[in-house]
């Protein structure tokens, strides 16, 4: 019988992780990098991998004295690339949108994926496959010290939560950055196109003067459908938090929030992963973001659905394709039939308070009028990386 069961917790471990059985075609690699110098402004390499073979980086951690920090490009060509297909802020892969002062008071901190763990201490888990080659470089703009390690394994294949992904898989990263918006106005985090897939990670950074962006919905289209699917009710809900994030930081494996300033501002950093709901699709994928939103008894173009079955109409073949022709009329104020009906808080004054959840219900019952014309609706600045496995 305690066979038995043995078989049975081994067969139900194999249905909820991907669990890789060995083969003698595996092989691992790893190097590190002691007291090692960049000058500034130089590409340097810090690894190259060329032995034929496929495989997948499994692990990088990055040190450096005044090098190695939210200042730092790093570039990784795959397979001979000519112009690398990950190229990014060091910072900004690992959830972090702004300066390390300003995250030293919370290290240590990890998720299975991404960490902080010291004064200048970062480094992620994300596997990266290539087919035969690959070469890792880092850019600074100061001449500096740095340590650096890296990991992978040889003939290892893709695992996103317990799926095992194509062997030709290939990780690429779409980003947006220090876009200016206006208020309601929609941003494309992510375009695929004639390729299957799987949405891996978001990371969101935006300044503005107020928190009130937060109310944008994120929502994509799938497969060519022009029907949307909704992702979340509101940008902090996207990121499994509520109510304006009104309980602070939080590092999680799904989700987190690594910076967070309601002080007079609208500052925060934030990042979702996708590995434990995986969104997939077969041939095309579009991931967009609105600037504030509204539900759709208050825009019955473009609002958020307020109550099932999906009461928003699908979005019209030229709406995202000639979208900035159709800017101004995104942006009117108000919908006509709510135009004229007077607001229930007469003026800016009071409209915001340190309570979460009373500034949401009062964004809830307002009028679009009153948003724009007191100013509460505020020009957001954004970044955003967008993560996905293609095949």
């Amino acid at each position: 019988m305690a066979v038995i069961r043995i078989f049975l917790l081994v067969g139900l471990l194999q249905g909820t992780w991907a669990l890789v059985y060995v083969n003698p075609n595996m092989k691992s690699f790893s190097y590190a990098i002691k007291n090692g110098f960049i000058h500034a402004n130089v590409e340097k390499t810090l690894y190259e991998h060329d032995s034929g073979q496929p495989g997948v980086i499994t692990e990088q951690w990055f040190t450096g004295t005044r090098a190695m920090n939210q200042d730092t490009r790093i570039r990784i060509y795959i397979d001979g690339e000519m112009e690398a297909s990950l190229d990014f802020n060091l910072f900004l892969a690992h959830g972090l949108g702004f300066p390390e002062r300003d995250d030293l008071g919370n290290i240590p901190w990890g998720t299975r994926r991404i960490a902080h763990s010291a004064d200048g201490g970062i480094y992620n888990t994300i596997r990266i496959p290539f087919s035969k080659s690959f070469r890792v470089t880092a850019t600074d703009p100061d001449s500096n010290s740095f340590w650096y390690i890296i990991r992978g394994v040889e003939n290892y294949p893709v695992v996103l939560g317990d799926l095992i992904l194509p062997p030709h898989t290939k990780l690429r990263l779409y980003k947006n950055e220090d876009v200016y918006m206006k208020p309601m106005e929609f941003l494309r985090l992510a375009q695929v196109k004639n390729s299957a897939g799987a949405l891996f990670m978001v990371t969101l950074v935006a300044n503005s003067s107020n928190l009130v962006f937060l109310e944008g919905c994120m929502r994509s289209y799938i497969d060519d459908s022009n029907r949307t699917t909704w992702l979340s009710s509101g940008t902090e809900d996207f990121f499994l938090s509520a109510y304006y994030f009104d309980k602070g930081l939080y590092h999680l494996d799904n989700a987190g929030l690594t910076y967070l300033d309601k002080n007079g501002s609208g500052l925060v950093s934030a990042y979702k992963f996708f590995e434990n709901d995986p969104l997939l699709f077969t041939k095309s994928f579009e991931l967009w973001w609105r600037c504030s939103d509204r539900d759709f008894s208050r825009d019955k173009l473009h609002g958020c659905p307020n109550t099932w079955p999906d009461p928003t109409p699908p979005r019209s073949e030229q709406f995202f394709t000639k979208y900035s022709s159709m800017k101004e009329k995104i942006y009117s104020k108000e919908e006509p039939s709510l135009r004229g009906k007077p607001s229930k808080f007469a003026g800016k004054e009071g409209f915001f308070t340190n309570d979460s959840i009373t500034l949401k219900e009062k964004m809830a019952m307002t009028g679009n009028s009153f948003l724009f014309d007191s100013g509460i609706l505020q020009p957001t600045t954004v970044t955003t990386y967008t993560w996905v496995y293609e095949w």
